[in-house]
């Protein structure tokens, strides 16, 4: 019988409560022992709704609880690398939300302490969009079907910035540091499916400058709104991105992904469609066999692999730490760009 993994919650939001909470608690050989919100009040509506045991006044005590294997870092990135660190430092088996850190230094560090003995799992949360249909198109680009790839071309638009009276989280660099966007969980999509750019440059843009806060503030924004990228991934493709979350319409709000390949075209409708078209045929919906299905299991993954560490076995979950490292360097570069006019090569810095 396997023994049960304990857990740790720290700060959990949303995304706990819509989908980590529910999810492990279907797994048997997993228990979550304590949670720590940035208030009591909070902590204690998340114990009781899931039926977590304690309510932790401090994050810090938490991590140092010897009767705990893994901890979920939940909170916005401004605590990411610190929280990582402490417990990986700790001993315990790292799963942090997306996205990684502020910016590449506090990536690199994170790495650092994962890589250093004794082994332990780090998992950066994947985003959704990559579910169900990654196992299709990573073998569209392996088999073949789609041929030698010469284009990717990304969009990603939504409306979610344009109220002037309304800042989210996210348009403050105080908690989100260099992330834009959605950048970097398309980043990191890209990278695991056709691979880092070569090269890369970029344009970023925000037409709303300063906003309103709840208290009347008025608030500079130093998130940019809208990125343009044009660049070269390492198979030799070119790649433009365009992301904005300034779009004044209903209907163009969307994040759609084309792939074309001399073989064939591929359009993904992240969270609703995929189409194929061969060579010389119209693009249409795609005959997806369940067996290239993948859905939501992070929680699973992240646990098994964690049962796994500790047997002393070889693990895998993706996005680790390293591999996330990738996109904080994509994130870098952009901004790099942006500033000095110059096409940057991610992957040197």
């Amino acid at each position: 019988m396997t023994t049960s993994l304990t857990l740790g919650f720290i700060g959990a939001g949303a995304i706990a409560r819509s989908n980590h909470l529910p999810n492990l608690a279907r797994i048997e050989s997993a228990k979550v022992l304590a949670v720590a919100n940035r208030s009591r009040q909070s902590s204690q509506a998340i114990a009781k709704e899931f039926n977590i045991p304690d309510v932790m006044d401090d994050w810090r005590d938490l991590i140092a609880r010897p009767d705990l294997d893994a901890v979920f870092i939940g909170t916005w990135p401004y605590m990411h690398k610190e929280m990582s660190i402490a417990a990986l430092n700790a001993g315990k088996h790292v799963f942090c939300q997306a996205r990684m850190a502020m910016n590449l230094a506090e990536a690199r560090q994170m790495l650092a302490a994962a890589k250093a003995p004794p082994p332990l799992v780090n998992l950066i949360c994947p985003p959704p969009h990559r579910m169900p249909f990654e196992p299709y198109v990573k073998h569209l680009l392996a088999s073949g079907e789609l041929g030698p790839l010469t284009a990717v071309e990304l969009r990603s638009v939504g409306n979610s910035n344009r109220d002037p009276t309304k800042i989210h989280w996210r348009e403050r660099a105080e908690f989100s540091g260099n992330q834009i966007l959605a950048l970097g969980i398309f980043a990191e999509t890209l990278n695991a499916w056709v691979g880092p750019c070569e090269t890369l440059s970029a344009q970023l843009s925000t037409p709303i400058p300063n906003k309103t806060d709840e208290a009347g503030k008025t608030v500079p924004i130093q998130i940019p709104q809208v990125v343009s990228i044009t660049g070269k991934l390492k198979s030799g493709a070119l790649i433009s991105e365009y992301h904005t979350g300034l779009a004044a319409d209903t209907s163009t709000p969307a994040n759609e992904l084309l792939l074309f390949g001399l073989n064939g075209t591929l359009r993904y409708r992240f969270g609703d469609t995929i189409e194929f078209a061969k060579a010389g045929q119209p693009l249409a919906p795609a005959t997806v066999p369940d067996s290239l299905r993948r859905s939501w299991h992070v929680e699973e993954d992240f646990i098994n692999a964690v049962h796994l560490a500790k047997a002393g076995r070889p693990w895998q979950v993706s996005p680790d730490f390293a591999e996330s490292l990738l996109y904080m360097q994509k994130i870098e570069a952009v901004h790099l760009s942006a500033k000095t006019g110059a096409s940057v090569r991610p992957t040197t810095l």
